[in-house]
């Protein structure tokens, strides 16, 4: 419980992981992070949450197609803040596979938060199936 000097020089909590995953499901661009045989990376992409896993559309011949051969080591995370130094933030980590099964792909290319915003045809579908899932809000006081 915060007491009113915690509010006032503000706060940080660390959230449930039921939490997380519906703030997961209020936005569609999150980022998600890997190391290829280029470095590091961190990519923003739309995204949507189905069941507990995080799906996004990419080009076969795209930078993200790296990702279907399965990648053991990835985080993805999406935060959100306001004038008044209120924000949240959830950290996603687990794995990247390309998804096979056709129902699911159909499932997840006809998701409205999965609109390509470049345009063009993104057909290879990508899955983040989490192994941690942690988050924070933070009030500015």
């Amino acid at each position: 419980m915060n007491t009113p000097d915690d509010r006032r020089h503000g706060s940080i909590i660390e959230l449930p992981e039921a939490e997380c995953l519906s703030l997961l499901e209020t936005t569609t661009v999150g980022r998600i992070a890997f190391v290829n045989d280029e470095g590091q990376q961190l990519v923003p992409v739309n995204f949507a949450l189905l069941d507990g896993v995080i799906y996004f559309r990419t080009l076969p011949d795209g930078f993200l197609s790296g990702l279907a051969r399965g990648h053991d080591d990835v985080a993805f995370g999406v935060d959100h803040y306001d004038v008044f130094r209120n924000g949240w933030n959830v950290t996603v980590r687990g794995t990247a596979h390309e998804v096979e099964d056709r129902a699911t792909i159909n499932k997840v290319l006809s998701h409205h938060k999965l609109q390509p915003w470049a345009g063009g045809v993104r057909p290879m579908v990508i899955r983040i199936s989490p192994t941690s899932i942690a988050g924070r809000r933070v009030s500015g006081g």
